[in-house]
């Protein structure tokens, strides 16, 4: 499995990074790749399912995103199936001038050596640089 991590410090309430962060028809607006993601009738609760359409590097998938962890304010993590399986996590930490969002990312690529390569020379990198971006992209939509 690869792990990546990334912060940032938004300034912004808890509550107003909780409403973005859980609304996943915005999650187009704020992390690369997303085209579009789709919830069952049980999301937002711990169970319930979102479908994404994915596209990057020419590449378009679907990934389906299972919500296994919720705490308001604290935490939000996600199983993934489909081309890439893992977790991801965001979690929460007030500051006093803000809210420091953490993401951790936790994938395998299918297809034994082979993915493994594929995921060191090109993977990791993308995955990093949409990591980053999304974190970047949800502070300037929070902060305006």
């Amino acid at each position: 499995m690869t792990l990546l991590e990334r912060s940032t410090l938004i300034h912004a309430s808890l509550e107003a990074i909780d409403a973005i962060a859980m609304d996943c028809g915005s999650w187009p607006e704020w992390y690369p790749g997303v085209q579009q993601a789709t919830p069952d009738d049980v999301y937002p609760q711990v169970g319930g399912k979102i479908n994404i359409a994915y596209k990057t590097s020419g590449l378009s998938f679907t990934l389906t995103f299972t919500l296994v962890d919720y705490v308001f304010g604290q935490t939000v993590a996600y199983d993934i199936a489909g081309m890439m399986s893992g977790n991801t996590r965001y979690i929460l930490e007030p500051q006093a001038d803000g809210v420091l969002m953490t993401a951790r990312f936790d994938y395998t690529v299918p297809g034994g050596g082979l993915g493994k390569i594929a995921d060191k020379l090109v993977i990791e990198r993308m995955n990093a640089e949409n990591l980053e971006k999304s974190l970047a992209n949800m502070k300037a939509i929070l902060e305006g």
